[in-house]
């Protein structure tokens, strides 16, 4: 696996790469954050939660399920578009990969309430209603 991290090339090992993709979440810096808000607009907000850093937590399973969506040519044009500074016609694939995770994240959330909704179990309710409220509010709310 490898990826670009300031204009040198970093490689992933197999452990590397399946211990960030068992990880909830993943992170984006504020300047990533602001990068990406210039280029993509602020529907990138929609993909995660801001935390008073400036960072963005963006869910590892929406990712996965967005760049799966995409096909192969497609994503590797988004990571290009990503590690390039030239917005080109790879803009739009980068875009659609935006996209695509807040589509999964929604669909996410959508299925978590659905869930909630049709458990008669009150003490599963409650789990999955502190489930619902991570994702919405980023945080575990006290009762």
């Amino acid at each position: 696996m490898e990826g670009r991290k300031g204009g040198e090339t970093t490689v992933l090992t197999f452990k590397q790469f399946v211990t960030e993709l068992a990880s909830e979440d993943v992170t984006l810096s504020p300047a990533e954050l602001r990068e990406m808000t210039t280029r993509f607009g602020d529907k990138i907000l929609k993909m995660g939660h801001v935390e008073q850093d400036g960072s963005m937590l963006v869910p590892v399973d929406c990712i996965v399920e967005a760049a799966r969506s995409l096909g192969t040519q497609a994503l590797i044009e988004a990571a290009e578009s990503f590690n390039s500074e030239q917005m080109a016609s790879l803009l739009r694939s980068g875009e659609a990969l935006v996209e695509r995770v807040i589509e999964a994240r929604e669909k996410k959330l959508r299925e978590m309430i659905r869930a909630f909704q049709n458990e008669p179990n009150a003490n599963k309710s409650n789990r999955q209603w502190k489930r619902i409220e991570k994702e919405v509010f980023g945080v575990d709310c006290r009762d």
